[in-house]
């Protein structure tokens, strides 16, 4: 009888342990630990196109509730706009997680509103990294395909648009200079949509240049995700 009341008074303690404010406050920390990710479409493209993604970074640690995908309401139009879009929706992010920065992984031209938001509004104080897949950084010529568009013609190779955003600092950091941002620029020799594809390179950016995969599977293919892994922990966890 006296093991059995030992036993059931260890199980008690462990059962406070785990409901207590402490055991609580240990579960916030582990889960805070990571920033969140916000992922960003490209020129036609949907918040949905990174829904296979965001469960993959569920499985390698991040909470669902980290995971934001913004859907821009022109998606053929300017990067200047979008840029704007989404400042306020990372605003949202950060009141609503409590995170003091965020992630960002975007795809093709996602990146040109994403490097905007960091140069010209407020993104150098809220971004610790940025990852962008297959981005026209310096233009592609599939842009005069869709000339009737705001995004397309800012997507035109010497385009005012891109002699702008590429003046001085491709890859502009923050005002702390003990937390700088990390860049990373992934792109695919077989993305015929970025043409040419060398285009997605950027000064003071880690350029990973991968073959075998098109444009949009920089969005789904396997060998990709290590190297997205690898953008979000380039900066650490949560290290601002």
């Amino acid at each position: 009888m006296i093991r059995g009341f030992i036993s059931l008074s260890v199980s008690i303690v462990l059962l406070l342990v785990l409901v207590s404010p402490a055991g609580a406050a240990k579960r916030v920390t582990a889960a805070s630990e990571k920033d969140p990710v916000v992922f960003v479409h490209g020129f036609t493209g949907s918040s949905s196109s990174y829904d296979d993604m965001k469960q993959w970074l569920v499985s390698q640690g991040w909470p669902s509730n980290y995971l934001f995908a913004i859907q821009y309401s022109n998606t053929t139009g300017s990067n200047i706009n979008n840029a704007y879009e989404l400042e306020s929706f990372i605003k949202n992010v950060l009141r609503q997680t409590k995170a003091s920065k965020v992630d960002i992984v975007a795809h093709s031209m996602g990146g040109l509103s994403t490097r905007y938001y960091v140069k010209y509004l407020d993104g150098a104080q809220n971004v610790d990294d940025v990852i962008t897949l297959g981005s026209p950084h310096h233009g592609t010529n599939s842009s005069y395909f869709g000339l009737w568009t705001e995004g397309a013609r800012e997507m035109v190779p010497g385009s005012a648009f891109l002699n702008d955003l590429n003046s001085v600092d491709e890859t502009p950091n923050g005002n702390d200079s003990t937390s700088v941002i990390q860049y990373t620029s992934i792109f695919s020799s077989a993305d015929t949509v970025i043409n040419p594809y060398t285009s997605s390179i950027i000064d003071g950016a880690d350029n990973v240049e991968i073959s075998g995969v098109s444009h949009s599977g920089l969005l789904t293919d396997s060998s990709v995700r290590p190297l997205i892994l690898n953008g979000l922990k380039d900066g650490g966890e949560n290290s601002n």
